[in-house]
């Protein structure tokens, strides 16, 4: 068992004085703790948070999910880790099936603790709203994937991105949420009524808001209307570069911090820096931080979550106890999963940041263990 004594840990909006009592990866008491236990961590007074959520990530250190190894995905895991994400879901791209079920197969394979998903974004897309994803690719949604994805993984949470308008998206939306899986719209070019209609039979989360949509209008809000007018969640890749920091002011007022998912987008340059990659087959440069394909389409993030809570503190002027939902029990009631990630509570996994005084990373705690 661990014990952390003394610290400031995050309970339902607030800083509460107290303990932190961990056996094996589950969190099993807090309060005021008097027990006799293995390993004391004296957190001298220090603000502990959850362990941060990302679930929209495609790659970290040069890896990318779609080609990455057994191997491979347990460094991405591990690199994200030491960032304070502590539970994700590697992302894939579209691609043909035979390579997405390679991609899927390796996941499950990998059998991290820290992989807890699998977030598939497209092929189920429009077209018209591509972004670095192949077109020739793309194609309408295929119910019988459901089932084969689902074989594929075992147990882990099956999380799809999906265009409303497109033809079968309906009755594959409702396929996706009958089999215990999740449903993100995205990469679309839906009216306002095909996204709420998709809404209507189970849809809860919008991908990346704002990119790769069609264009809030006043005659045809479109689904970008849906999401800001919803109560469901929406995806903000916080970077002040895929969306203004003034239109992230716009989305929290709207909003509010209970429905925003921060998420990172984040390509294999992620850890690494500037210099010429391969995402999604195409060759993307990466300069000053910011991921484009040739043509200027940007082409993901080098964010880490970590990065995203303290840029919506900056851009929307809050405190971190305002903050910390978007990057932690948000994504996991969006995921239907936070009865055991996203919060410091008894029987949740024991996923902890304790950061010093300037809100920076002092000890990680990830599945009960101290990295």
């Amino acid at each position: 068992m661990i014990l952390i004594k003394n610290c400031k840990y995050y309970s339902n909006q607030k800083f509460i004085n107290g303990d932190i009592l961990i056996d094996r990866d589950i969190i099993i008491d807090v309060g005021n703790i008097n027990e006799d236990c293995g390993k004391v961590i004296d957190g001298e007074g220090k603000i502990v948070i959850p362990g941060l959520i990302d679930i929209h990530m495609h790659g970290a250190i040069g890896y990318n999910v779609m080609d990455a190894s057994i191997d491979d995905l347990n460094k991405i895991a591990n690199f994200l880790a030491h960032q304070g994400t502590t539970s994700f879901l590697p992302t894939t791209i579209t691609s043909r099936d035979k390579d997405l079920i390679k991609t899927l197969q390796n996941i499950k394979n990998a059998s991290n603790p820290n992989i807890i998903g699998v977030h598939i974004e497209g092929p189920y897309i429009n077209k018209q709203n591509k972004g670095c994803h192949d077109e020739n690719l793309i194609k309408n949604p295929e119910i019988k994937m459901i089932a084969i994805a689902r074989k594929e993984v075992n147990n882990l949470h099956l999380h799809y991105t999906i265009a409303p308008e497109l033809p079968n998206a309906i009755d594959f939306i409702k396929e996706v949420i009958k089999n215990g899986g999740t449903v993100s719209l995205g990469h679309s070019n839906a009216t306002m009524d095909e996204a709420l209609q998709a809404i209507s039979v189970g849809a809860n989360i919008f991908t990346h808001l704002f990119n790769a949509m069609r264009p809030l209008h006043h005659r045809e809000p479109g689904i970008i209307g849906a999401a800001l007018k919803s109560n469901e969640f929406v995806e903000v890749i916080c970077d002040g570069i895929h969306v203004h920091p003034d239109i992230i002011n716009l989305v929290y007022k709207i909003k509010g911090k209970e429905k925003i998912v921060l998420v990172t987008d984040a390509m294999q340059a992620c850890g690494l820096g500037d210099g010429t990659y391969n995402f999604g087959g195409f060759k993307v440069i990466v300069k000053e931080g910011i991921a484009r394909k040739e043509d200027g389409t940007l082409a993901s993030s080098t964010l880490t979550i970590f990065k995203a809570l303290k840029n919506a503190m900056k851009f929307l002027n809050i405190p971190l106890e305002e903050a910390i939902d978007m990057a932690t029990i948000n994504p996991a009631k969006a995921l239907g999963i936070d009865n055991e990630y996203g919060s410091i509570d008894i029987n949740k996994k024991a996923d902890l940041i304790m950061l010093d005084n300037n809100f920076n990373i002092d000890k990680i705690i990830n599945k009960g263990k101290l990295i």
